[in-house]
């Protein structure tokens, strides 16, 4: 399993949003998105290490979603 250092995902996450709040709502919906079925937007083999939460998160960080 890939180590992640949470505090430098959410740091590059907040590079897309204003806030910590939109950030925190974003990745609400898109983990909720996840648990209903879509296909992670990542690579399988990391999606499968991680939790709906993480892996929205880590979504954000690399650019592939963002608040509709």
């Amino acid at each position: 399993m890939e180590k992640l250092f949470m505090p430098e995902v959410i740091n590059k996450s907040l590079k897309h949003f204003e806030n910590r709040y939109e950030l925190v709502r974003a990745a609400a919906i898109r983990a909720n998105s996840l648990s209903r079925g879509d296909r992670p937007l990542i690579s399988e083999r990391i999606a499968t290490q991680h939790k709906n939460t993480i892996v929205s998160l880590l979504e954000i960080k690399e650019g592939l979603w963002t608040k509709k």
